[in-house]
């Protein structure tokens, strides 16, 4: 046979080989089949289920699907597992899947010992769980539930009549709300001893509404012989009646007449009830006043107590800043600050040399540029505006001159870099504007630590610094501050 023939039969038996094995792969099984235990489940359906699919006991795969077919409208599932795993009488399946979209598998329960060993010829019990189509239709009628609510919300309460109901309605409740905490508050202690009252009548009533039935009884029966023998003294009594009735159609008139005075608007108090320019200013000054009492309990009131030690200079710095907050994103500052201020001073003298040349003494003037430090006491008090969440520029007064600074601020205000330049008058004493940078931290609750450099824009007056401070909000000082201001 030449090589070409046997070269071509050996390719063919290959290819038939590999053939075999592709049209078998789902009946092909790694390992011993004879080493393993079969066992039958019927699920209604198993969308999404395959053969090999992994067998799993509290999460942990003991075997795999082996056969699913069709029996009688219904899945036969057969799963191969090890030989010795126990399975009892009491034993259930159940579809689950990894997560939503993960691969399915049969969740095994094992059963109870105690029910003993389950026959392998015996399907075991399954449970139908909740498939994703009817999750996914379920959650479908719940939207269509939900857009009908809201579309009749938003034809009840949509545009500027819907707006103005729901302001309406608010205040209503914001007034309701105020005038019962305040009757509760004043009536606490009458309620309170009226339901001691109450719960003390109810106790003696208890033990006295049979008494009293029957005293009533005999009360009706000496009415009644009363009611004889007196026939002639109750017609007088019955014109008495009938005067007093009379008596009460008058004053009923009378209270008519002055409830039709103030329906139109008569006297004083008719002019309240009718004139709504009167309720109006009533009902702006109160929603005025709860504007303010809103503003005051929102508003922050921030406090810095901080010191520092400036390195070229020698000396400290002290300062106590307050912070009035209206709103997280603008702030009004004051600063109070006891700092080292130094100051250039050029002097200028007559000295005699000798002149290298001539070597005779000559007459020249000399310049001096002295550097002093005096302890000022400076006041700050700007306006702070914060944008884009880490971001705050300020402006206004700094240490008695103009100027205004930038600040990067993270992890909730607790890092801050800032930039402030300041004092942009030419003088002698401070030939160029004044620049300062600060880092700070705060590292525990409310302390935090400071560094940075002052006078960075002149040489002679440079210096560095180093310090810290607490900052904290104050209740109290904001009550007060709150106070003051309505009591103008």
């Amino acid at each position: 046979m030449k090589i070409e023939t046997k070269v071509g039969a050996f390719f063919i038996a290959t290819l038939a080989v590999l053939g075999v094995l592709v049209f078998n792969t789902g009946k092909l099984h790694l390992g011993n089949d004879k080493a393993s235990g079969h066992y039958l489940t019927f699920f209604d359906q198993v969308a999404g289920l395959s053969v090999q699919a992994p067998v799993r006991v509290a999460g942990v795969k003991v075997g795999e699907v082996r056969v699913i077919e069709l029996d009688h409208g219904r899945a036969r599932v057969e799963m191969g597992l090890p030989k010795d795993f126990a399975i009892y009488q009491d034993a259930t399946v159940s579809l689950s899947s990894i997560g939503i979209l993960g691969e399915k598998f049969i969740d095994l329960n094992q059963g109870t010992v105690s029910k003993g060993a389950l026959d392998p010829s015996v399907p075991i019990p399954s449970k139908t769980g909740v498939s994703l189509d009817d999750l996914m239709g379920t959650l479908g009628d719940v939207a269509r539930d939900v857009k009908g609510v809201t579309g009749a919300l938003n034809r009840s309460l949509g545009g500027e009549e819907g707006r103005a109901k729901m302001d309406e309605i608010v205040d209503n409740i914001r007034v309701l709300t105020a005038e019962f905490r305040t009757m509760s508050q004043e009536n606490h202690a009458a309620i309170s001893h009226t339901m001691a009252n109450a719960e003390s009548i109810s106790g003696d009533l208890k033990e006295r509404i049979p008494r009293l039935a029957q005293q009533f009884e005999e009360l009706g029966k000496h009415l009644d012989a009363m009611i004889q023998e007196t026939r002639p003294e109750l017609r007088g009594t019955l014109q008495d009646v009938h005067k007093l009735a009379g008596g009460f159609q008058e004053t009923a008139a009378n209270l008519k007449n002055i409830t039709a005075k103030l329906n139109n608007g008569e006297g004083t108090i008719g002019k309240l009830l009718n004139d709504d320019t009167t309720i109006k200013k009533i009902n702006t000054a109160v929603d005025n006043l709860n504007d303010m009492l809103g503003g005051f309990k929102s508003m922050d009131l921030r406090l810095d107590l901080n010191g520092a030690r400036w390195t070229s200079r020698g000396d400290s710095q002290t300062g106590l800043g307050i912070e009035i907050a209206p709103r997280h994103d603008y702030w009004y500052a004051l600063d109070l600050n006891s700092t080292p201020d130094g100051k250039i001073a050029d002097s200028t003298r007559t000295v005699q040399k000798i002149d290298p040349t001539t070597g005779l003494p000559v007459t020249v003037l000399e310049k001096t540029r002295t550097v002093t430090s005096d302890q000022a006491l400076t006041v700050s008090a700007q306006f702070s505006k914060r944008f884009a969440e880490n971001w705050v520029l300020s402006a206004g007064i700094v240490e008695g001159k103009g100027g205004g600074g930038v600040e990067f601020r993270s992890m909730e205000d607790r890092l801050r870099l800032g930039a402030l330049a300041y004092d942009f008058t030419k003088r002698d004493d401070k030939p160029n504007p004044r620049y300062r940078l600060t880092a700070s931290y705060q590292f525990w609750k409310n302390v935090y630590f400071k560094a940075g450099g002052q006078d960075l824009g002149n040489k002679e007056l440079r210096s560095f610094f180093v310090g810290g401070g607490i900052r904290w909000k104050d209740d109290d000082l904001k009550k007060l501050v709150g106070l003051a201001s309505s009591a103008k």
